[in-house]
């Protein structure tokens, strides 16, 4: 069989394989993608854009069901554990940097340092993702 035909008896060959369980795992893939390309390097805005991106589904299904304030609130944890800081433009152009403190229900978007729900950074528009391709749906 040539190299580039895909046999699905070769028991060598990679399969990808989808898992359903009753309990909603978003938050758990959510924490595990933002650690994986935080100790690649990539800053806050890029992983960001990562999940803004269609092409990575299981991040942009994550970003679907919990919505861009969980995702920034989870970049903004690890971050906060490495010391670094993640600072989201509000839409007043006003900087805010992202709390150090857990994800605690009931706090005010003001408290928290990001933007109400809803607003998004000046950059949301012409994000790219770390290879530098416009992000899908996104325009300037």
């Amino acid at each position: 069989m040539p190299k580039d035909e895909f046999d699905f008896d070769d028991p060598m060959e990679l399969n990808g394989v989808g898992l359903t369980c009753a309990e909603d795992t978003t938050a758990a893939m959510t924490e595990s993608f933002v650690e994986e390309f935080t100790r690649l390097g990539y800053d806050h805005r890029q992983i960001l854009a990562l999940f803004r991106n269609p092409g990575y589904l299981g991040m942009n299904l994550a970003l679907q069901k919990r919505g861009e304030q969980f995702v920034r609130d989870v970049i903004g944890e690890a971050f906060a554990r490495r010391g670094r800081n993640a600072t989201w433009l509000a839409a007043d152009g006003v900087s805010a940097a992202a709390p150090r403190a857990s994800r605690a229900p009931g706090g005010t978007a003001e408290e928290s340092g990001f933007p109400p729900p809803g607003v998004t950074d000046k950059r949301s528009a012409t994000a790219a993702d770390p290879r530098e391709a416009p992000v899908p749906g996104k325009t300037s």
